[in-house]
């Protein structure tokens, strides 16, 4: 390669990177926007709790022209007398996701910023990606998990139980666990490029 073309490569990757970097900080105000609309959501109705969850599938009448029979597996709840451990957890549950997620787009920019600089296989980016990863599988998991402590308080207080559709919480997360095996595999390359960069430097 040319210097002419190693040039334009170089613009063309400086290009890439911002164009990251843009993304990563829209990003994190999208996440903080949605997290403050839903915790304030869950107090949209007076001295209720409102959350909109799965419920078990029955038939309904859908206000849909003269009316259209309609099966609904979802639901706006809102419930009183909730109990405070369950408000807690729902809220929670948004804050938490919505935190890790925000780490792992902060940490995405500063890998970005280091990768635009010519920095590629060395300890701080293994680092960084490693704790992207855990941040993206703490993010599958923390939300799913507080939120069905808070939707069992909910529905304790409609007088149900929130039993069958508790393991669908956790499913709604595979796409954060896919997200983290491969953002971990990122990972191991840089360990194992940060390893044989130093091997070769004892080479030389």
């Amino acid at each position: 390669m040319n210097g002419k073309d190693a040039a334009k490569q170089a613009r063309a990757d400086r290009n890439d990177f911002n164009v990251a970097i843009a993304v990563g900080a829209l990003v994190i105000g999208w996440l903080l926007f949605d997290s403050i609309r839903g915790i304030a959501g869950l107090f949209a109705t007076a001295g209720s709790v409102t959350v909109t969850t799965r419920i078990p599938a029955q038939e309904i009448t859908a206000a849909i022209g003269e009316g259209a029979p309609a099966i609904v597996e979802t639901a706006t709840l809102m419930a009183a007398d909730v109990s405070a451990i369950s408000v807690v957890s729902l809220v929670l549950a948004i804050a938490l996701r919505a935190l890790c997620l925000i780490a792992v787009a902060v940490l995405g920019v500063i890998v970005c910023r280091r990768l635009m600089r010519g920095i590629l296989f060395d300890r701080a980016n293994t680092r960084l990606t490693f704790v992207m990863s855990m941040g993206l599988l703490a993010a599958g998991l923390v939300g799913p998990w507080f939120e069905n402590m808070g939707l069992n308080g909910v529905f304790a207080a409609l007088g149900g139980e929130f039993d069958e559709q508790h393991w669908l919480l956790f499913a709604d997360g595979i796409p954060l666990f896919v997200a983290a095996i491969a953002v971990g595999v990122l990972a191991i390359v840089f360990r194992r490029g940060a390893s044989l960069q130093k091997d070769a430097e004892g080479l030389v």
